[in-house]
């Protein structure tokens, strides 16, 4: 039976943390916390009195390493889920960009054969698709992405890509807005694929028919979608209001410290509470690289990028493009300049993730008999040790 003994750590539990305590894991699975015996066989980590956190869970992820998932090769899915894993992230949702039908589908084929190698970086939990069915409204809503491969939802082209997937797709991104968007959220939904409204111009009652039908999360929320606004002399809301006015809707937030404010994330957790509020990165390929310019997705598909004070831009500095943040990142920005407790900080990393794909049981939180995908960070909140199945990794 491999054993590791982790000693000496502040173990940040769903909603405490505790003092300097030690922690056991046991054929990857957490077995006991508080251990005050340590096994003779066991392997032990000091943390030293550093924080002990579920690793992370990042649904939303386009690339790191100087990589990107829509390349569609499997070099490329190896070295972002390597990268991505030395910052904390144990498990994430490779996440593909408004593509060609050819692209989309080389994309989800490499995921399939990526499946078959020896993967050394953080796991994954299957596909995420964000486009191609988005709105391109008044240029806001399109984002980074690419206008003139935006198209309104084809339901052959939905499951092709589904049955292409074998069951792989598990998040796909679309405005609620758009003819067909119902029938897309009522199919994918039954398949118990998270469908999320992203790039949208709809407005609340739009928004919320695309929830009655199978909508129940939402995309960067505040990033490239609607909220209060006029339009002419005419006072509109939007999709910010109906995640809102809906409790059982989950919603995203780039935690970078760029894209959205602390009074937002505030606001957020105050009203939606931490376990339905997702941190992530939005990462692109210059995510844990020195790179101060290159491509979200592919030339063929994608947008060029540059970095400007700290995150990544269009050229023109007409929108942001995605992220340059690793989960870390993420973890120092709550923690450190938001003045979020780690409790929720962690909750919004790791449980709200696991939850929304119906992983909770097994990840997510620190307790008993759950898989130990670990991380410690230390007291400014930077990653000292990663763990994957109860094994230190080593980078």
């Amino acid at each position: 039976m491999d054993k590791l003994f982790i000693k000496n750590a502040k173990v940040v539990l769903p909603d405490t943390v505790t003092d300097k305590v030690s922690v056991l894991v046991c054929d990857g699975k957490i077995k006991e916390i508080n251990c005050k015996v340590c096994p003779e066989s066991a392997e032990v980590l000091d943390a030293d009195g550093g924080y002990l956190l579920a690793g992370f869970i990042d649904t939303h992820v386009h690339g790191g390493g100087g990589a990107d998932f829509m390349e569609a090769t499997v070099e490329a899915f190896h070295t972002v889920t390597e990268t991505h894993l030395k910052h904390g992230t144990t498990m994430l949702a490779p996440t593909s960009m408004t593509a060609t039908p050819e692209e989309l589908q080389s994309f989800v084929k490499t995921y399939l054969e990526f499946l078959k190698t020896d993967r050394k970086g953080a796991k994954t939990l299957g596909l995420h698709l964000e486009g191609p069915y988005l709105s391109g409204a008044g240029g806001k809503s399109k984002g980074a992405q690419r206008g003139d491969l935006l198209r309104y939802p084809d339901m052959d082209e939905i499951k092709l890509l589904y049955e292409l997937s074998e069951g792989h797709i598990i998040r796909w991104d679309t405005a609620p807005e758009l003819p067909g968007a119902v029938e897309f959220a009522e199919y994918l939904s039954s398949k118990g694929v998270v469908c999320s409204m992203a790039h949208s111009a709809a407005t609340t009652d739009q928004a919320e028919t695309g929830i009655n039908a199978g909508f129940s999360h939402v995309t960067h929320c505040y990033n490239a979608i609607t909220t209060y606004h006029k339009d002419g002399q005419k006072v509109l809301d939007g999709v910010v209001e109906a995640a809102y006015l809906n409790d059982d809707v989950v919603i995203e937030l780039i935690c970078d410290g760029c894209h959205i404010p602390k009074g937002i994330v505030r606001l957020a957790l105050k009203l939606k509470g931490a376990k339905k509020v997702c941190a992530i990165t939005d990462a692109m390929r210059i995510a844990g690289t020195d790179m101060k310019k290159g491509y979200l997705g592919t030339p063929s598909c994608g947008s060029e990028v540059i970095v400007d004070d700290g995150v990544a831009k269009l050229p023109d500095l007409s929108s942001f493009a995605g992220s340059i943040a690793t989960t870390d990142r993420c973890l120092r920005v709550l923690c450190r300049n938001y003045g979020i407790n780690i409790c929720d900080a962690s909750k919004m990393l790791s449980l709200a993730p696991a939850k929304l794909h119906k992983i909770d049981k097994e990840y997510g939180s620190i307790e008993v008999g759950k898989v130990a995908d670990l991380v410690i960070a230390d007291c400014n909140y930077n990653i000292e040790s990663v763990i994957l199945d109860g094994i230190i990794k080593k980078f």
